[in-house]
């Protein structure tokens, strides 16, 4: 068995990688049907140091960023301008940006939000980290309680 340290969070087991779920707290976010991890973590690495473009599908997309920038979760997730130092890279939404080799990122400051979608790939700086997102996965006896106690 091959392990490699990625960061702090992340390692790598034989080519699989992982994130150590005990690292940061998740947020449920039901109206997405997503976690999303409370805190940036990895800072001052870069897309390639992180080698998030295998793990791109498990980050925001820029319109799930929209919607939590402007939901009742924007203040838990430091995402309503409370933190100028936690960025994040998100999947970038440009095929044309994709080919060219660019990654992209979400921050927000005191001045506003904004979406960059032309960073290098070899890219770090301090503020900017990751934090990754999972699906949330409905159980089937929650289906089966819905279906009989439909909602009026």
């Amino acid at each position: 068995m091959k392990t490699q340290k990625i960061s702090e969070n992340i390692i790598e087991v034989d080519g699989e990688r992982y994130v150590r779920e005990d690292s940061k707290g998740l947020l449920d976010i039901p109206e997405l049907k997503i976690s999303v991890e409370i805190e940036v973590h990895d800072k001052n690495k870069s897309w390639d140091d992180l080698k998030l473009g295998e793990r791109e599908s498990e980050l925001l997309t820029a319109e799930q960023c929209i919607w939590l920038a402007n939901s009742k979760y924007a203040k838990q997730l430091k995402m309503d301008g409370s933190s100028e130092k936690d960025d994040f890279f998100i999947q970038q939404p440009f095929e044309l940006n994709r080919k060219n080799g660019y990654v992209a990122g979400f921050g927000m400051d005191s001045d506003g939000a904004y979406l960059n979608c032309w960073y290098n790939s070899d890219y770090s700086v301090s503020s900017l980290g990751v934090r990754f997102v999972r699906k949330i996965l409905e159980l089937k006896s929650d289906k089966k309680a819905s279906k009989k106690n439909p909602k009026k």
